[in-house]
């Protein structure tokens, strides 16, 4: 059953067809003047802060004794030269030791002292093996 009295109920009337409307032009939005003068703002000047920054300082003679001494210590197979290059290596490294930064010329002389006594044993090995084996200089 059908409620005749409630107002949402209403029968729906067919509609005659409507005439096809032309599309509207896109109105261009109009123009307002600013209701003051443009000021523009200005933020005030602000140094930033300067870093100074110390030139790094460098040491020649510590780092000329590393290197030797670490190509000493890698070449200790090589007779006279495992002995020479660490023992370079480790008067330069003490040089260095007065300069600073002296961080690798300390390991320089740690690393030759090693290489040293590691070339001085390969090197007494190797003359006593060709003496043994009878090899004439």
């Amino acid at each position: 059953m059908e409620n005749q009295n409630n107002p949402q109920y209403e029968p729906q009337q067919p509609q005659a067809p409507q005439q096809p409307q032309a599309p509207q032009q896109p109105q261009a939005p109009q123009y307002q003047a600013p209701q003051q003068p443009y000021q523009p703002q200005y933020q005030q000047y602000q140094p930033q802060p300067q870093y100074h920054v110390a030139p790094t300082q460098t040491n020649g003679l510590g780092i000329a004794g590393f290197v030797l001494s670490l190509v000493g210590l890698v070449l200790f197979w090589v007779p006279f030269l495992d002995v020479i290059a660490p023992l370079i290596g480790i008067v330069l490294s003490a040089f260095g030791m007065k300069r600073k930064p002296n961080g690798l010329a300390i390991a320089g002389l740690v690393i030759g002292i090693v290489a040293f006594v590691v070339g001085l044993i390969w090197t007494i090995a190797a003359i006593s093996a060709a003496r043994y084996t009878g090899f004439r200089w």
